[in-house]
């Protein structure tokens, strides 16, 4: 079985200025808004499939709380010590105000060779009685408490490169993957 060579974008940087880019074009712009008792994961990530939204940026947050608050946190992986990625989640029962988030809607590969949107977001929250300020990437059983509202910018002529490398089996369920750009696409998309 031939050895998968990595690209120069999944190895690490060969001097400290060292960068990948892709360029995107901007598409459709909405705000959109979520009221309590909606996940925000949940709730964007079916904004994403009925819009038909493949890749796009979730940002400039300006209100929103949650109760409770769910996010991932990075814990050491006693099996691979080396494996930085393992997270678990952590919960914040308390009312917390969101402060600042953002994040990206994107395109996975399941199991079964289907495509599936999802949303990964970074957040920071706090602001709230017996809450301390704290952050991280927001896990699905959020709960908006009130109003939650952000931009979500949609990218166009982008496409889904899979790693080559995949020690812990994980790089298709995060967004650890990166992107090429499509000319194709951009025009396919534009004549919808």
């Amino acid at each position: 079985m031939p050895e998968n060579k990595p690209d120069s974008w999944e190895l690490p940087a060969s001097d400290p200025s060292e960068y990948h880019a892709v360029e995107a074009t901007r598409g459709r712009e909405f705000i959109l808004r979520l009221t309590t008792k909606a996940d925000p994961n949940l709730a964007i990530a079916r904004f994403a499939r009925e819009k038909g939204i493949r890749y796009g940026k979730v940002h400039a947050t300006f209100m929103g709380a949650f109760k409770p608050c769910k996010y991932l946190m990075w814990v050491p992986d006693p099996s691979a010590p080396e494996n930085w990625h393992r997270e678990d989640i952590a919960v914040v029962d308390n009312l917390s105000m969101l402060c600042a988030i953002g994040g990206m809607i994107g395109i996975r590969k399941k199991k079964d060779g289907t495509e599936e949107s999802f949303v990964a977001m970074h957040f920071v929250a706090g602001g709230g009685w017996n809450v301390p300020t704290f952050g991280g990437h927001l896990a699905d059983g959020t709960i908006v408490c009130g109003v939650m509202q952000v931009f979500i910018t949609e990218l166009l002529g982008i496409e889904y490169l899979s790693p080559s490398l995949d020690p812990y089996g994980e790089a298709d369920t995060f967004p650890e993957n990166w992107y090429s750009e499509s000319p194709e696409k951009l025009r396919e998309q534009k004549n919808l």
